[in-house]
């Protein structure tokens, strides 16, 4: 564990992290759309979000098809990130997850390769890091709703063909 100094000395922790979920997205083949020259410099993205599924400790489902991630990319080559999406727990409680964030490539042409030919990416290409926001009514996944959490991309789960392969990301609460 790192520890910190404050200015007297004190020792100062960093918040710990618990593991939530793992969601695994598939995305619509053929929906991923540029719009260029936003306002601000950059070019907009759109693709929608075909299904996928999630599972964490006492939690398990598919991702709804319908969302849709809308990224910016910058003009220095930084993706800023813009998702939104619904998950279905397998007691029909339904989750609304927004996601905002940013992917940076570690080798530029390799995120331009990405965005321009959906080529498959790994998550040792990227710095992708997200701050997801939580919407549901059910009181057992309240907790959700009443915390902060991050995400990251990890290589997709290797169970099943994809429909088309999206991201997989890993959530975790910060405690």
């Amino acid at each position: 564990m790192v520890t910190v100094q404050d200015g007297d000395g004190a020792l100062l922790r960093p918040p710990e992290l618990e593991y939530v979920m793992t969601v695994s997205l598939d995305m619509t083949p053929g929906s991923l759309r540029r719009l260029e020259g936003v306002p601000g410099g950059g070019d907009r993205w759109s693709i929608n979000v075909a299904g996928g599924r999630f599972e964490g400790p006492g939690m398990r489902g598919r991702v709804l098809p319908g969302g849709i991630e809308n990224p910016r990319l910058r003009p220095d080559g930084t993706l800023m990130i813009n998702a939104r999406w619904l998950l279905e727990e397998e007691d029909g409680t339904v989750i609304y997850v927004r996601n905002r964030g940013i992917r940076r490539a570690y080798d530029p042409a390799r995120m331009t390769a990405w965005m321009t030919r959906s080529e498959p990416v790994r998550a040792s290409d990227f710095y992708f890091r997200v701050v997801p926001t939580f919407e549901v009514a059910s009181p057992r996944f309240h907790w959700l709703t009443e915390n902060i959490f991050v995400g990251r991309l990890e290589d997709p789960l290797d169970s099943g063909p994809p429909v088309g392969q999206g991201p997989t990301m890993t959530y975790f609460r910060v405690c």
